[in-house]
């Protein structure tokens, strides 16, 4: 069974007694984890009933007794074991009569999850768990796998996507679902009351900086005066080692956008006449100019002043970058 199929079964409620989740895909195998986890366990038990090993480290022995013991008050334990070496390395006859055993006749109250990159499909334990089903290839995504996931992830957000558009964020991004996961956020975010993402919309934006994307999400959050939410859009930034300056110059670019839009639609302009002038194009004026109306004038000349006093403190060492960027953001609120 694939990962996405896997995925399938188990939102039906369909749960195996164990699983290995094999190949290279590490975000299928997150998202498989996370899936089972809001399956079985019981939020509140989560500290007493979920268990992580290492199994390069841990022996299995030790493994095995955890997932023979019975829950704590519920229904289900969930045993979590990573990089096991059990089904690519070999294994003293011990283990492997133990973990056979185990697989003959699991705990029906414990869901014992076994990750690993490579699968030796010679090995005995191997052989045991395909016989069974248990065995869940969590490879690269097909081509057309991966269009009908972003399609499924787009109408959970209430969007569309033209298959123009489709076929350039494919090409893009390529079958890293972690990163096509971020840039459809970002889209989204960006599209706001707007349904259908076009072949422009993503050839400006995903072939454009993704950063350009997060400070706008960024600044978006900062008119909705949703501090939280802006702080998690900036530490999301700081993660990608973007340099603090470089984020800092974005947001006051921004910033400095937004006034000049505010001001022209303000006197007589159109937007289609604001669009030639500031050579940009019309959807991004028109986002601009949504963004914009969630600030007034004077706030606006705030936020550049302050972005400006930033700059000169990170250049001149008076604070951390990433400090100051945190009190940029608290003091924008």
């Amino acid at each position: 069974m694939d990962g996405i199929q896997a995925l399938r079964e188990i939102k039906k409620g369909n749960i195996e007694p164990v699983y290995l989740l094999g190949g290279t895909n590490a975000f299928i195998k997150e998202r498989i984890m996370e899936e089972l986890k809001k399956k079985i366990l019981e939020e509140e038990m989560n500290s007493f009933n979920l268990d992580t090993y290492q199994g390069n480290k841990q022996s299995l022995g030790e493994i095995l007794s955890r997932a023979e013991t019975p829950p704590v008050l519920s229904r289900k334990r969930m045993v979590i074991v990573k990089e096991v070496p059990y089904f690519k390395e070999e294994i003293n006859e011990k283990d492997t009569e133990k973990l056979i055993n185990y697989l003959e006749n699991p705990s029906p109250s414990t869901c014992l999850v076994l990750v690993t990159d490579k699968i030796d499909k010679r090995k005995k334990t191997t052989k045991k768990l395909f016989l069974k089903k248990w065995v869940i290839e969590c490879n690269p995504v097909k081509e057309s796998d991966l269009k009908k996931w972003i399609n499924q992830k787009l109408r959970q957000e209430k969007k569309e996507i033209k298959e123009n558009a489709l076929e350039l964020l494919v090409k893009l991004v390529g079958n890293d679902l972690h990163q096509m996961e971020n840039e459809i956020s970002k889209l989204c975010t960006y599209l706001g009351e707007d349904k259908v993402l076009t072949e422009d919309t993503v050839r400006a934006l995903v072939s454009a900086s993704s950063l350009e994307v997060s400070i706008f999400s960024l600044v978006d959050n900062i008119g909705k005066k949703n501090k939280k939410e802006a702080l998690v859009q900036l530490h999301s930034i700081l993660k990608q080692n973007e340099p603090p300056l470089k984020i800092l110059t974005m947001i006051g670019r921004q910033f400095r956008l937004l006034i000049q839009v505010k001001k022209h639609l303000e006197s007589t302009k159109t937007k289609r006449e604001l669009s030639s002038d500031m050579k940009l194009p019309a959807f991004v004026v028109n986002k601009l100019a949504d963004q914009a109306e969630k600030f007034t004038q004077e706030e606006l000349h705030k936020a550049l002043i302050r972005t400006h006093e930033t700059d000169i403190k990170i250049k001149t060492g008076i604070l951390e970058p990433h400090f100051s960027l945190e009190l940029l953001i608290a003091a924008l609120m």
